[in-house]
């Protein structure tokens, strides 16, 4: 079997990353993160908040045709407190990309 499985090459190149993702925590409640990470994609990325969700999630997409969409999960860990997930999905491309600009920005700003 794995024979087969390596001369089909099915198994995933060491340098790809399907979803790119940063996790961060934050010494602030989750309505005001919700409200801040809102604001900074609006604002500063330029992105467009498609399904918010608060105080726990939204979806954001950014480019003409929407090529990247952010996901942001927030999950309170004390009342003033909370960690931050956000994960990134694009089109399928050739290249695979490791990082996300979108995602590292907004970690950037959250910190």
């Amino acid at each position: 079997m794995q024979f087969l499985m390596k001369w089909l090459r099915l198994e995933r190149p060491s340098g790809a990353v399907l979803h790119p993702a940063r996790t961060v925590e934050v010494d602030a409640s989750a309505v005001d993160t919700f409200a801040r990470c809102e604001r900074i994609i609006r604002d500063v990325l330029g992105g467009n908040i498609d399904s918010p969700r608060p105080p726990r999630s939204m979806e954001a997409s950014f480019g003409l045709v929407n090529s990247e969409r952010l996901s942001v999960f927030i999950e309170p860990l004390s009342p003033q407190a909370c960690r931050v997930t956000i994960q990134s999905r694009r089109m399928a491309s050739a290249e695979p990309a490791v990082k996300s600009s979108y995602v590292e920005a907004l970690v950037r700003a959250l910190g």
